[in-house]
């Protein structure tokens, strides 16, 4: 009886192990080349990925989207108190498993004027389509 029972939980803890192996994916972040992309203006930016960009914008996001051979990568850094904000990109790379992307919020300088409206910066970027995922760092 309790042979059975060693070998049932033993056979358990390996089948759970095996489950676990097979969904590990290795991150391999080593570059193999950076990717060119350009920066949208809003009226250039796909309706359907607007849309979101629309319901999202007052938090921070991150949305990739493929459409028409072309990949779309959008971040944005939530409501902001006030103007003078900007996005600086700091990578854009493909590895052996996925796409890299980083950018980085800019606030607006110590002696800067700025408006005293709330703003949602975030930033589109175009680049070719490829068949990894979108990693944001």
């Amino acid at each position: 009886m309790y042979r059975k029972i060693i070998v049932l939980i033993v056979s358990l803890l390996l089948l759970s192990t095996m489950i676990t192996a097979c969904g590990m994916e290795k991150k391999d972040s080593k570059k193999i080349r950076d990717l060119d992309y350009t920066v949208l203006e809003p009226e250039e930016v796909p309706d359907p990925l607007m849309e979101e960009i629309e319901e999202k914008k007052e938090g921070d996001f991150k949305v990739s989207y493929t459409y028409e051979g072309y990949l779309y990568i959008a971040r944005g850094f939530g409501m902001q108190e006030t103007g003078g904000y900007s996005i600086q990109m700091r990578e854009l790379y493909l590895s052996s498993n996925a796409v890299y992307f980083g950018a980085d919020l800019v606030g607006p300088k110590k002696d800067e004027k700025t408006k005293e409206a709330v703003s949602y910066p975030y930033i589109v970027i175009k680049t070719e389509a490829v068949d990894e995922n979108v990693v944001f760092e």
